[in-house]
């Protein structure tokens, strides 16, 4: 559970708390509404049995740091960097996707990850990409309420 809490949350703030100078309202706003999709994601994933993370004997339990922590401030910079940049933001959104299933098969390579019940990584590129899209369509709404100028 060390390495969950330090992997999962204690690495990814230390990289995201740049945000809390240069975008805080992406911090605050961006971060506890991903954190509400992760948590509902992988609770429904692990009460249905299709995966697990190590210490498997945990449960729920096992996926709260990476709820609380790495998928946050990965949507943060996903955020971010759809506002700051010119590129097509449903571009950066599969890269992004890509990225963190890549990084859930780095898991499942050294064991951390179990799939089970007949979930797959292409289910799990879907199971990120639908929250990201999710956060982009909540930016777009405050933006359009003027919360993002």
């Amino acid at each position: 559970m060390i390495f969950n809490i330090i992997v999962g949350f204690i690495i990814p703030w230390i990289s995201g708390m740049v945000f809390y100078f240069i975008d805080r309202k992406v911090l605050f706003i961006i971060a506890p509404f991903q954190s509400a999709i992760a948590f509902t994601f992988n609770s429904i994933g692990v009460f249905y049995g299709f995966w697990s993370i190590s210490p498997h004997a945990y449960g729920k339990f096992s996926t709260i740091p990476f709820d609380l922590g790495v998928y946050p401030i990965l949507s943060v910079y996903l955020i971010h960097y759809i506002k700051k940049t010119k590129f097509n933001p449903y571009l950066i959104i599969i890269i992004v996707t890509i990225f963190t299933t890549t990084l859930e098969w780095f898991g499942i390579l050294t064991g951390r990850v179990v799939y089970s019940n007949g979930w797959n990584l292409p289910f799990t590129f879907v199971s990120y990409l639908i929250p990201y899209l999710l956060n982009y369509w909540f930016y777009m709404q405050l933006k359009q309420m003027k919360i993002f100028n």
